[in-house]
Order: structure tokens, then C-alpha cells, then sequence
């Protein structure tokens, strides 16, 4: 008895501690779902473009897929390539859509938003954006709120507005957004000071940037923290600070590669050797700009590069290089309305991309409530019919003519709906929805059903009226009966 209670303890904390086992199992799996968004946006801030391509060909968690498309849309902004962002922020859409989640569809559209901006297409973006901001409304998601205000706020100074871009980044301060791209938020706010002339503001919220202690943690931001002080401090010519900062941005921009911000902050370090009289470092780093914007193969940076290097062989006396150069900024700068051509044609094909996908979602909606009333016609009509039914092969039930007349009735309103509902996609396409012939289409099915429904109506009258004469004949009979038998019951007392 001692060796069977013994065993049966063994078996019993066995099972305890895998039920044990299975809880922490499973609530480690809860955690892994329920870890934030941001959290896992975060952790692959670090990932290459192939990386990120790999992992989310290898994915199926929709979460990790649209966490990773989205850190892509923003590594093909980085490297200036407009068609794999466009690409990428469609798929992420479509990945985010059956979801449902707002969180997911809140970076879906800010995705389809910055590649509106990349393209020059201020109307989509500013749609887009405004969807992705309700969306983080709805989920309560304040910091991407403010991460959406704040590129609403780049949208606005893209167009030279200053108080719309004003408004958006005070809304962006107070909601809050992630350190990088709250850090590049302050720079277009002083950049907007600058623009302005108030110099003293600008420097202030310059300061206000979040700077990064090393390149390696975020190089975009790194380099245009850098960037942007080292403008501010060269306006306000305090040019040892600001060859400090644009030496940190240049460098950072040249070893990870990012040619936008090399261009553009190579060009404005030139230019303020050259008021130095430094002119053979100017060309040097012209020179450096130049080549980075060439690796791009866009005319607009290399515009920029062209003019900032013309004018450092200007000053170095080099007439022909610096007039060669000249001729390519001019010849640059023609082909940035070619290209701005261009980019207003891969909008026009990216908003009918993202119409398509709207429509079919419609389409799909519109087939799923359409099978929905399908079923509740069959169901009503199974109702009807069965109490059609049961009125006629009833015993003791007797209804009026009215009854009868009025259930028919419905009968054959929800007959002719049920029909509509089936053959209305059929006349559609037959009829290419045109309102005049659909109209006289369902006339005809109606001339149809109404005869159909008068006969049977009439048939179903004459079998209840039988019904009801033998229903009251047969009840009769039994009263008839019952009188006769009570004198006899009386009689026999």
C-alpha cells in the first residue's frame, strides 16, 4: 500500500511540474507577442538592407514583417532609391490591412507618406500621413503621433509654409516621438528659424538635438545633428564650432555611406573654407561631395556638388575646371525637372497602386456583406415557408384570408430580394451598371414573380380554406356529438 501511495506522489509531481513548465512555457510566448511595437521596431534599427530582406522573407508573424518593411521603406529613403520605397511601402500595406491593427496601419501609411515626399507628391503624402495620425489616434500611440506631426512639419516647410511646419512640431514636442526622429524633428525647426533670420532661436533648439555619442548607434542622426549645428554655427560665423560639427557629420555621412547628408554638408563646409581662404581644403571636399553625389546618379544632389565645386576651382584659379563644372551644375539642374517628370509619373503609378488595392479591399467587403444577406434571405425564406407550411397541414389551426394575403405578401418580398441579391453582380456586368437597364432587367424579373406569386397565393388559399371548412366541420361534429350523449348521461342517473 506504501509503494502504491509512494508512485502515485512520483506521477503526481511529475505532472506538476510539467504543468509548470507549460505556464512558463506559455507565458513566455505571451510576452513574446505582447513585447510593444516600438520595442521591436527598435531592435533591428541596426539591420542592412539585406538583412532586413532576408528576415522578412523568412517571417511570418505579420507584426515582425511590417516592423521590418518599415525599417526597409526608411533605409531606401536614407540611400535615395524612390521605386524599392514605393515598392516596399505598398507590400507593407498589404501585409498591415488584414490585420486590422492600427498600430500596424498607422506605419503602413506613414510609409506610403515619406514615399509620397520622396517623390514631390505633397497631396499624397499629406493624405497618407493624416491616415496614419488617426490610426496612432485610435491605438493610443502618442509617441508615433508626434513622429507623424513631425513629418506633417517637414511636409509643411517642403512647401515654404513656417507656420504650418510651427504648428505640427509644437504638437510633435508635446506628443512626443522616438529620440532620432525627434532629434531630426528639432532640426527642421531650426531650420525654419534660420529661414527666418533668428538666428539666436535657431541655435537654441539646434541644441535642443539629442546628440548621438557615436556614429555607430545612428548614423542619419549622428550626421545630421552634426549637421545642423555645424549650418547654424556657420550662420552665425562661429566657424570653429562649426568645422567641428561638419567634420563629425561629413565623416559619419562618408563611412556609412549616406549621400544626401555628405552633399549636402560637404557643400556647406566648402563653402565656409572658402571664406576662410582655405581653398585647396575647399576643393578637397568638394571634390568628396562631388563623388559621393555621383554614386547616387540624381541630378539634384549633384547639382549641388557641381555648383560647390566650381566654386572651390574658382577660387583656386582653375577657370576651366571650374567653368566645366559650371556647365554640369546648369546641365544638372535642367535634368531636375526631367526628373521631377519622372517622379510625378511614379506617383501617378503609385496612387493607382494603392486605388487598386483600395478598390479590390471594397470589392471584397462588398462580395462578403453581399453572401451575408444572401444567407439571412435563405434563412428568412426557410421561416416563411416553413410557416406556410405548417398553417396548411396544420389540424386545429384556422387563419383568415387576410393572414394568409399578408405572409404571401412577404414571401414574395423577400423572394425578389433574394433574387436581386444573386443576380445583381451578373447584371451588372451585362448591363455595365447602367441605372435604365438594370431597372427595366429587374421590371421583368418582378413581371415574372407576380403572376407566380397571385397562382400560388390562390392555391395556398383554396388548400386553407378546405383546410378550415374541414378544420370547423370536424369540430362540429364533435360538439354534435357531445350534446347528444349528455340527455343519455342524464337519463342513466
Amino acid at each position: 500500500m506504501y509503494l502504491i501511495t509512494l508512485q502515485q506522489r512520483t506521477i503526481a509531481m511529475i505532472i506538476y511540474f510539467r504543468a509548470l513548465a507549460l505556464v512558463v512555457a506559455l507565458a513566455g510566448i505571451g510576452r513574446l507577442q505582447a513585447q510593444p511595437f516600438n520595442t521591436l521596431f527598435a531592435s533591428i534599427s541596426d539591420l542592412p538592407v539585406d538583412t532586413l530582406i532576408a528576415r522578412e522573407k523568412a517571417t511570418d508573424d505579420p507584426r515582425m514583417k511590417v516592423a521590418l518593411l518599415a525599417r526597409l521603406v526608411q533605409r531606401y529613403l536614407y540611400i535615395n532609391r524612390l521605386d524599392e520605397c514605393m515598392s516596399t511601402s505598398i507590400r507593407t500595406l498589404a501585409i498591415a490591412e488584414p490585420t486590422g491593427n492600427d498600430t500596424l496601419l498607422g506605419r503602413a501609411h506613414l510609409s506610403i507618406g515619406v514615399s509620397f515626399v520622396i517623390a514631390n507628391e505633397v497631396n499624397g503624402a499629406l493624405k497618407h500621413f493624416n491616415i496614419a495620425l488617426d490610426h496612432f489616434t485610435s491605438a493610443r500611440d502618442s509617441i508615433w503621433m508626434g513622429a507623424t506631426c513631425k513629418e506633417l512639419a517637414v511636409l509643411y516647410q517642403r512647401v515654404g509654409d513656417h507656420d504650418g511646419t510651427m504648428r505640427y512640431m509644437r504638437k510633435a514636442l508635446a506628443l512626443g516621438m522616438p529620440s532620432g526622429i525627434r532629434s531630426r524633428g528639432l532640426s527642421t525647426l531650426a531650420r525654419v528659424f534660420m529661414d527666418r533670420g533668428e538666428l539666436d532661436s535657431a541655435l537654441y533648439y539646434t541644441k535642443q538635438v539629442e546628440m548621438v555619442d557615436s556614429p555607430g548607434e545612428d548614423p542619419w542622426t549622428y550626421a545630421y545633428s552634426n549637421g545642423a549645428l555645424a549650418t547654424v554655427y556657420a550662420a552665425r560665423h562661429e566657424a570653429d564650432l562649426a568645422e567641428l560639427h561638419f567634420k563629425r557629420a561629413i565623416a559619419a555621412a562618408d563611412s556609412f555611406q549616406l549621400p544626401l547628408p555628405l552633399v549636402q554638408f560637404a557643400a556647406g563646409y566648402s563653402s565656409l573654407l572658402l571664406e576662410q581662404g582655405r581653398t585647396a581644403e575647399a576643393q578637397a571636399i568638394a571634390q568628396l561631395g562631388f563623388r559621393s553625389a555621383e554614386g547616387v546618379r540624381n541630378p539634384s544632389p549633384l547639382e549641388k556638388a557641381a555648383e560647390a565645386l566650381a566654386d572651390a576651382f574658382k577660387a583656386n584659379g582653375m577657370a576651366d575646371s571650374a567653368f566645366f563644372y559650371a556647365k554640369l551644375c546648369i546641365a544638372y539642374r535642367d535634368s531636375v525637372i526631367a526628373t521631377q517628370n519622372r517622379s510625378q509619373l511614379q506617383s501617378q503609378l503609385f496612387s493607382q497602386q494603392l486605388k487598386d488595392m483600395e478598390d479590390a479591399k471594397l470589392r471584397a467587403e462588398e462580395i462578403a456583406a453581399r453572401s451575408r444577406n444572401i444567407q439571412f434571405g435563405i434563412i428568412a425564406l426557410i421561416v416563411i415557408t416553413l410557416g406556410i407550411f405548417l398553417l396548411i397541414f396544420s389540424r386545429t389551426a384556422v387563419v383568415g384570408a387576410k393572414a394568409i394575403k399578408n405572409l404571401s405578401l412577404i414571401a414574395l418580398l423577400l423572394f425578389f430580394e433574394f433574387i436581386n441579391l444573386l443576380v445583381h453582380p451578373f447584371l451588372g456586368e451585362i448591363t455595365h451598371h447602367s441605372p435604365i437597364l438594370m431597372l427595366l432587367c429587374m421590371a421583368a424579373i418582378a413581371g415574372l414573380l407576380i403572376p407566380l406569386h397571385h397562382r400560388m397565393e390562390k392555391l395556398i388559399t383554396n388548400m386553407l380554406v378546405s383546410k378550415n371548412n374541414r378544420v370547423r366541420l370536424e369540430a362540429a361534429r364533435r360538439t354534435i356529438e357531445e350534446l347528444e350523449a349528455r340527455p343519455n348521461e342524464h337519463s342513466g342517473t
